[in-house]
Formats: C-alpha cells, sequence, structure tokens
C-alpha cells in the first residue's frame, strides 16, 4: 500500500505544482484548461504506476476523476469567497481533499503499483528504490514548492487583512505594492531555507538548524524597529520552519517504510 499511495501522491505534486504553470491555474475556470490539467494528472498517475493491469488502471480512473470534481468544487467556492484567507483556505481543503482521495485508493487497491510494469521491467527490488526516489522528490517539490504558495497565501492574508480597514488610504496601498515585491524577493530565500532544513532533518542534524535560522535573523535584522514588518517576518519564518520539518519528517517516515535500513 506506501508504494502505492507514494507513486499517487508523487504523480499528484508532478501534476499539480510542476506541470501546472501559473497560467494554466488563472484560466482554470475554462472548461478547457481544466481538462487539460486532468489529462495531465491522469497522464502523471498513469506513467507513476505504469499501470497496466484493471486494478491499477482502475486506481489512475478514479483518482483523475476525483482530482477533477475537487478541482471543479474549489473553482465554484472560489467565486464566493471573500475572507481575507479564503485562498489559503480554499487551498488547504483541495490539496487535503486531493490526499485523501489517493489514500482512499491506495488502500482499497493497495497493489496498484506492484501490479505495474515497473517491478516487472526494473525487479521488485530496484523497483521498491524507485518509489523511494519518488517519495524524497514529492517531500522536496511539498518543503519548497507547496510551502511557497502557503505562505505567499498566508501573508498575503494578514496583508489584505490589516489593510481592510483603510481601503482607500494611499499609504496602505503603497505597502500592499511593497509587500508584493517582497514576498516576490523573499521567494527565493525561502526556497533555499525549506529546502536546508528539509536536507538537516534527513540526515538527522537538528542542531543545523540553527545556524539557518541565526543566518535569518541577520538577514531581516533591518525589519526589527518596523512592528508591522517584523511580526510579518517571525510568522513568515516560523511558518517556513515548521513546514519544512513536517514534510521533511513525513518524507523520512515514507522513507523507512520503503527503502529500511540495510536493504538492498
Amino acid at each position: 500500500m506506501l508504494a502505492t499511495l507514494t507513486m499517487l501522491a508523487f504523480a499528484h505534486v508532478l501534476a499539480d505544482f510542476v506541470l501546472q504553470s501559473r497560467a494554466m491555474v488563472a484560466r482554470k475556470h475554462r472548461r478547457v484548461v481544466l481538462l487539460r490539467h486532468t489529462a495531465i494528472v491522469g497522464a502523471s498517475a498513469f506513467v507513476a504506476l505504469a499501470a497496466w493491469t484493471p486494478g491499477a488502471l482502475i486506481a489512475v480512473a478514479v483518482v483523475t476523476l476525483a482530482h477533477a470534481g475537487i478541482d471543479a468544487a474549489k473553482l465554484a467556492l472560489a467565486r464566493r469567497a471573500r475572507h481575507p484567507f479564503a485562498a489559503l483556505r480554499l487551498f488547504g481543503a483541495d490539496q487535503c481533499a486531493h490526499l485523501l482521495s489517493i489514500g482512499i485508493v491506495a488502500a482499497l487497491l493497495p497493489q496498484a503499483y506492484a501490479e505495474g510494469l515497473w517491478p516487472a521491467v526494473l525487479g521488485s527490488t530496484a523497483a521498491q528504490g524507485l518509489a523511494a526516489a519518488a517519495a524524497l522528490v514529492t517531500g522536496v517539490i511539498a518543503a519548497t514548492r507547496v510551502g511557497d504558495l502557503m505562505l505567499a497565501q498566508l501573508l498575503a492574508g494578514i496583508r489584505h487583512s490589516r489593510s481592510a480597514g483603510s481601503p482607500g488610504s494611499a499609504a496602505g496601498r503603497a505597502e500592499d505594492a511593497g509587500g508584493a515585491d517582497e514576498l516576490r524577493a523573499g521567494a527565493w530565500i525561502g526556497w533555499l531555507e525549506r529546502g536546508l532544513v528539509f536536507l538537516f532533518v534527513l540526515l538527522g542534524e537538528f542542531n543545523a538548524i540553527g545556524f539557518v535560522i541565526a543566518a535569518k535573523s541577520i538577514l531581516r535584522f533591518e525589519y526589527a524597529r518596523d512592528p508591522a514588518k517584523s511580526e510579518l517576518v517571525i510568522i513568515g519564518t516560523l511558518a517556513s520552519f515548521g513546514w519544512a520539518v513536517l514534510t521533511a519528517l513525513a518524507t523520512a517516515a515514507a522513507l523507512d517504510g520503503l527503502w529500511p535500513a540495510g536493504a538492498g
């Protein structure tokens, strides 16, 4: 079951966060774009499982149809969303629903990956190693790309809620514009810091995370005298590090299950 779950999760993050461009996300309300994204989801799951038996093909079909239904529901809810944190809430609910559907399919069809072509072509040991590699890549994408999207939506929601009281203020508009620039500039730092934290947790070097925190504190020291910006920095840092640690721990657990110490 774990190998099937891992490969379907890998296919999901690949389709949603690597093969789906920002333009596709912005135009997903168009039926043709949604259908194109659904086809990418199906193709990713098909290749990940190397599906050719009825059970594996059913797993691909169910995951693909569930993904399309969840995305359609999210689009419908997004049209009525007005809360400052609506984007973050919808994103979280959307991803939880996708992972739940993948988990259900993996529980009902646990041998979908074992029945695919990868074990037949590569052999069981190499196929298990392939699943472990997929778990590692999934964790990296989750820690960096997914974390980037979540933090951007979190900080944008905070900024929006702060400026909601004075929407006509020129100072408020200037702060929003500056905040957007900071979010774009900080994205690269965020990717790097989460990548390092993810690596240190996998290696068991938790003490090294302290050096990353110290380095960021020095870089962000200029905001110490600005309470509003310092609060954003603290919230963003805690959320970023916390997310990286969680994804690394989940990845480590998957790797232990797929490729235990001493295997091979």
